[in-house]
């Protein structure tokens, strides 16, 4: 995983995971989705390192005891499919001051290994002001 602030977005790249039979058993026996389903909130799943990495960022300043996440949504490009391999890519589309704190809004992109967005994440928080 690799994380680029140059005085830019906050951007956080993961590690390429290839959606395997195993890999998604795991996930609909965790999420008690029918034998043979493939959830499609297997992204979330497949995301989610990239979205900590994002939170857990020294230039964002995110007390997660002192975090709500307000909203999060999830636009479907094509199915997950067994065989993908899939690399997420998360980035912070704004920070604005809001109710004695921040929101802070990102979007986490899945793609293909052709680069094709397979599935887009936004998500926001409401954060705390948390002092340098």
């Amino acid at each position: 995983m690799s994380t680029d602030n140059a005085d830019d977005p906050v951007v956080v790249v993961g590690d390429p995971v290839t959606v395997t039979d195993a890999v998604v058993a795991r996930f609909a026996e965790a999420v008690s989705a029918p034998p043979g389903q493939l959830p499609a909130t297997l992204a979330a799943a497949l995301t989610a390192p990239v979205q900590r990495a994002v939170m857990e960022h020294s230039a964002l300043r995110i007390d997660l005891s002192r975090t709500l996440h307000t909203a999060q949504s999830s636009e479907h490009h094509r199915p997950i499919r067994v065989g993908d391999v899939l690399t997420a890519t998360a980035t912070v589309t704004g920070v604005r001051s809001a109710r004695g704190g921040r929101m802070i809004g990102f979007d986490t992109v899945l793609r293909d290994a052709r680069g094709a967005a397979v599935q887009t994440l936004t998500s926001a928080l409401l954060t705390a002001e948390v002092q340098p």
